[in-house]
């Protein structure tokens, strides 16, 4: 899939969260905006990985392809986890006076529950348990844990390929 159709997707989806949200708690700008934050801006995490692998040498074939994952062999992604979808929620739900907090923490999780609901569906390779931070910290951001294992093979041959 191309990063374009991927992105958008995300936005889509963020944007479905913020009327979600908004329509209950009738809170639009602080909807909305959590909710692209949640669902689309939390790709912003892939940037701590490129330059984990390249430094600041940006190259957006590379950065569009992931390729910085083959280079250092490592998964951060430190914004993508299911953890703070239950953290927002229940930071969410426990908030009683204000609407405005209210609708930021849930719409923050409702977009990053698409987001990554998204991501689990689309992207081929994940191991599903690579979407909780916990688990991948566990393994020292290893790809070779965190991907399956005809996931590591097509990383392994692409590895290779761009000798890295």
């Amino acid at each position: 899939m191309s990063l374009g159709l991927h992105l958008t997707i995300h936005f889509l989806f963020a944007l479905l969260a913020g009327f979600v949200v908004w329509k209950k708690w009738r809170q639009p700008l602080v909807a909305f905006s959590a909710a692209i934050a949640g669902g689309f801006l939390i790709d912003l995490d892939h940037f701590f990985d490129y330059v984990v692998a390249f430094a600041f040498d940006f190259n957006l074939e590379y950065f569009s392809n992931g390729y910085y994952n083959l280079r250092n062999g490592k998964i951060f992604y430190l914004l993508h986890g299911w953890e703070y979808v239950a953290i927002f929620v229940i930071i969410g739900f426990l908030i009683k006076k204000s609407m405005r907090w209210k609708s930021f923490f849930l719409a923050l999780a409702l977009g990053m529950f698409f987001h990554l609901s998204v991501d689990v569906l689309i992207n081929e390779g994940m191991r599903k348990e690579g979407y909780f931070l916990t688990y991948r910290a566990y393994n020292k951001f290893n790809i070779e844990k965190i991907v399956s294992e005809s996931g590591y093979q097509k990383y392994l041959f692409k590895k290779q390929e761009l000798g890295f």
